[in-house]
């Protein structure tokens, strides 16, 4: 009778509310719209909500000796961030309170505890997280649309979703990565399902990407994913094929473009990354922010010979202005590996990057063709590879757990017989 109340699920319009709840807090999505004071009012809630569940939950398991690897790596990951706030303090005088405020991703990274929490319980499913992602994230890609084809940048020009450069002019940079995971979702479908319907969100993301975003390490990451996906999953035949097919298509419609003689998005392309290149020549790049980031990268340099080890911490733009006081124009975010290693050190890189090789070995003994578990371990492999370019995880940090706590969820909870739930009566403990 208990076992049976314990795994009631939910209502269905209580569950997308909370899952609705859960997944614009944990992937900031009102963070890059004109919403910020919602994200910081949901965000502060959501926060005092996980902590306060999360430390009970400890409490709860410490007596029961439940303790998991994911608790283990979440400890870490929190203690790592963490540290950035006392090196900020100790580098630059930072007080603690605007570290650990600037932190607060991580905090928002036990949405990902709570998600499996629930699904165990059977109050919800994982068809109905993985609606919901379907949902929203279809949601935010026409809300995306219609800013970009209705509402002129120009009026947003000092909201932080909105970036000038002289070659891209003014352009929306919102926070994408529910989008770019409908993507992977979409060419999984695709390819798995056989699910046709699909090609045109796909086609419309893609579109959107290129034409609008206009983003060089989104679209180099993003290919190669993809290739890696490809050279995975598809035998020679299948490679061969699907070369022709659609590397024909895309030679076709390149072709085309040009003979109509709408070559300036090629000639746009042509300079973002031939500045990119003429940096690594070591040569002074033409772009504006190709040359600031050569400057970002001299300035990061300098610090981490100062503090190798445990880097340099993390500053609050509600600080004294932020980084853009202390150091001019330098922000770590757009560094990539350099900006992690200027932040937390060498050690903290290393352990920063502890959550996807732990998602790497869990993937590895997962054996489903579910889509949704393949869009997460994919968006995990994107995440990975971006950090090289730009430091996605200092602001991303809670959208990244949560996959991970979503793989871990697929590797030691999923039952592929009901589709549904399977609760694990053995915890795997260390």
């Amino acid at each position: 009778m208990l076992n049976d109340a314990l795994h009631t699920k939910l209502h269905p319009l209580l569950a997308y509310t909370l899952l609705f709840l859960i997944y614009t807090s944990t992937f900031r999505i009102f963070a890059t719209l004109p919403l910020e004071s919602i994200h910081q009012s949901l965000s502060t809630f959501a926060i005092i909500l996980l902590s306060g569940y999360y430390l009970l939950s400890m409490f709860l398991n410490f007596r029961r000796s439940r303790i998991t690897r994911l608790d283990i790596l979440m400890w870490v990951f929190i203690i790592v961030n963490f540290l950035a706030a006392f090196k900020g303090h100790e580098v630059f005088g930072q007080p603690y309170y605007y570290g650990i405020m600037a932190q607060r991703s991580v905090l928002l990274s036990l949405s990902g505890i709570l998600l499996i929490s629930l699904l165990n319980k059977g109050w919800i499913t994982i068809n109905q997280v993985e609606k919901s992602f379907l949902y929203i994230s279809l949601s935010l890609l026409f809300i995306f649309y219609f800013f970009f084809l209705f509402v002129n940048p120009v009026k947003f020009t000092d909201a932080e979703f909105v970036a000038y450069s002289p070659i891209r002019g003014y352009r929306y940079r919102f926070q994408f990565a529910l989008v770019i995971m409908l993507l992977f979702y979409s060419l999984f479908k695709i390819s798995h399902e056989q699910k046709s319907r699909f090609v045109i969100i796909a086609i419309m993301i893609l579109f959107y990407l290129i034409y609008f975003l206009q983003s060089r390490t989104t679209l180099v990451v993003l290919a190669i994913t993809i290739m890696i996906y490809f050279a995975r999953n598809f035998t020679t035949r299948e490679k061969l094929r699907n070369t022709m097919i659609y590397g024909g298509l895309g030679f076709v419609a390149v072709t085309l473009l040009f003979s109509l003689g709408y070559t300036s998005l090629f000639d746009k392309y042509h300079l973002l990354y031939q500045n990119v290149f003429n940096v690594f020549l070591g040569e002074s790049p033409d772009e504006a922010s190709s040359a600031v980031r050569f400057m970002e990268f001299n300035t990061a340099l300098d610090y981490i010979k100062k503090n190798p080890l445990l880097g340099n911490g993390f500053i609050s733009n509600q600080w004294n202005g932020g980084w853009h006081d202390l150091l001019g124009y330098f922000y770590p975010v757009d560094i990539g590996i350099l900006g992690n290693v200027f932040v937390f050190g060498i050690l903290g890189t290393v352990v920063i990057y502890l959550p996807f090789f732990y998602s790497l070995s869990m993937s590895r003994k997962v054996r489903t063709n579910h889509v949704f578990f393949k869009t997460c371990e994919y968006m995990l492999l994107f995440f990975f590879l971006c950090m090289f370019f730009s430091a996605v995880n200092i602001r991303d940090s809670s959208s990244i757990i949560f996959l991970v706590c979503l793989l871990y969820y697929f590797r030691y909870h999923y039952s592929p017989q009901t589709d549904v739930y399977s609760v694990s009566p053995n915890p795997v403990t260390t």
